[in-house]
C-alpha cells in the first residue's frame, strides 16, 4: 500500500437488498486495494443490511431518510478528504451534488438507477413536484462531475428528455458477481412441473400482475416462485386468486440463496415497465437459466440475445407463446451457452476496469 492510492468515499441510502444496493456495496470491495482506498458511507442502519461488506471501512449514520443526513455526511467527506466521492440513486445525488460546491477539489459522481421519464409514471411518489425541488434537482446534477448510466436507454432519455450534456454522462453496466455459480445441466422437471421464476420487489414498477396474467393463458404444467417483497404483495396475491392460479405460487420474501433458486429453475420472467438495469435478469443469465421479459425501457434488450438466452414479448399473449416455446424445447437451452451470451460483456473483471478508468480519467480533468 501506499499514499498515491486514489481515495473513494461510495454513499448510499441503505444496505437493504436492491440492485443498486448490492452493485455500490460491490464495487469498493473488489476494486484493486493497490490503486484505491476505498471506504462506504451508508445513510440508514445496520440493522437493515442485506449484503456483506468486508475489507473496507463502513459507516452507518443511522438516519431515517437521506435529507436528515446532510451534516453528517458533510462531516464525513470533510474528514475522510477523498478524491472522489460517489453515490447512487437520485435523490442523494441531488445531494451529493449541491455538497459537491462546499468541495470544490474533490471530483463527484453520481450513478443513476433508473430512466428518469418513464420510472415516474410507476412510481408510489407524487408525480407533480414543487418548484422548489426542480431547482434543486436542475442544481445538484448540474454540480455533478460525472454521471453514471446503467445502459443505453438512461444515456438516451437524460439526453433527451432531460437535456443533459454527453460529457457528463458514461455508460457502465453493472457487473456479474465473481461469487455466482453457473449451472451445469438442466434440472429435470418435478411433480409440480415446470420451475418458473421471478426476483425483484413488489411494487408496480416490477409488473407482477401482467407476469400472472399470461401464466393464467399457460397450458403446461408449473410452479412459480416470486422472491421479494414490496408495497403491491397483496394486490398481486389477490390478482393470482382472481385468475385461478394461486395455488401453483410461492412467495419468499427474502432469501440469500438467491443463486440457488436461480440455479433450479427453467425460465426466469421479467414483466418490469421500466428498470436501470435488470440485476437480476442479468444474474439468471449467468448462471445458464433462459429469460423472458416484456419489452421496455432499460437494458433489458442489450442483455437478452434473442434465441439464444431468451425473448422479448411484445404482450401478454407474446408472453405466455414464448414462455410455451422455451419450455417445449427447454433441453435445447444448455446452461453454458445462456451463460456464455453475457459473461462476454459483463464480467466482473471488464466492468470493474471500465469503473478504474472512470475513477482514473476524472482526475485528470
Amino acid at each position: 500500500m501506499n499514499d498515491s492510492r486514489i481515495k473513494i468515499t461510495f454513499i448510499i441510502p441503505s444496505l437493504r437488498s436492491g440492485g443498486a444496493e448490492r452493485i455500490m456495496s460491490y464495487i469498493p470491495q473488489e476494486l484493486d486495494k493497490k490503486k484505491f482506498e476505498c471506504n462506504l458511507i451508508v445513510i440508514g442502519y445496520e440493522k437493515d443490511k442485506a449484503y456483506t461488506v468486508e475489507n473496507i471501512s463502513v459507516t452507518y449514520l443511522n438516519k431515517k431518510r437521506v435529507l436528515f443526513a446532510f451534516p453528517s455526511i458533510f462531516y464525513q467527506i470533510f474528514k475522510a478528504k477523498p478524491d472522489i466521492v460517489f453515490s447512487a440513486i437520485s435523490h442523494l445525488n441531488i445531494m451529493m451534488g449541491l455538497q459537491s460546491i462546499l468541495f470544490p477539489k474533490i471530483k463527484f459522481i453520481g450513478r443513476e438507477a433508473n430512466v428518469k421519464s418513464v420510472v415516474r409514471d410507476y412510481s408510489s411518489l407524487p408525480k407533480k413536484r414543487s418548484l422548489l425541488s426542480k431547482l434543486f434537482s436542475k442544481v445538484g446534477y448540474k454540480y455533478l462531475d460525472k454521471i453514471v448510466c446503467q445502459s443505453n436507454d438512461m444515456w438516451n432519455d437524460l439526453i433527451v428528455n432531460h437535456n443533459f450534456p454527453k460529457s457528463k454522462l458514461v455508460i457502465i453496466n453493472n457487473p456479474i458477481s465473481n461469487s455466482l455459480k453457473k449451472k451445469l445441466e438442466i434440472k429435470p422437471m418435478d411433480e409440480n412441473g415446470f420451475r418458473l421464476i421471478t426476483v425483484g420487489r413488489l411494487v408496480k414498477q416490477k409488473g407482477h400482475v401482467r407476469i400472472l396474467d399470461a401464466l393464467s393463458k399457460l397450458k403446461l404444467p408449473y410452479t412459480y416462485t416470486m422472491i421479494g417483497d414490496g408495497s403491491e404483495k397483496e394486490r398481486i396475491m389477490e390478482h393470482a386468486k382472481k385468475l385461478n392460479i394461486q395455488n401453483r405460487i410461492v412467495h419468499i420474501g427474502f432469501t440469500n440463496k438467491v443463486f440457488d433458486h436461480l440455479e433450479e429453475s427453467h425460465l426466469f420472467l421479467q414483466g418490469s415497465y421500466v428498470e436501470g438495469f435488470p440485476n437480476a435478469l442479468l444474474e439468471s443469465c449467468a448462471v445458464g437459466t433462459p429469460v423472458i421479459a416484456y419489452k421496455a425501457p432499460g437494458g433489458i434488450d442489450e442483455i437478452i440475445n434473442e434465441g439464444v438466452n431468451g425473448f422479448i414479448a411484445e404482450n401478454v399473449n407474446d408472453f405466455t407463446k414464448k414462455i410455451t416455446d422455451i419450455l417445449n424445447t427447454i433441453d435445447n437451452w444448455k446452461p453454458s451457452v445462456v451463460s456464455q451470451s453475457v459473461y462476454q460483456k459483463y464480467s466482473s473483471e471488464s466492468i470493474l476496469d471500465k469503473y478504474e478508468s472512470l475513477f482514473r480519467d476524472i482526475l485528470q480533468k
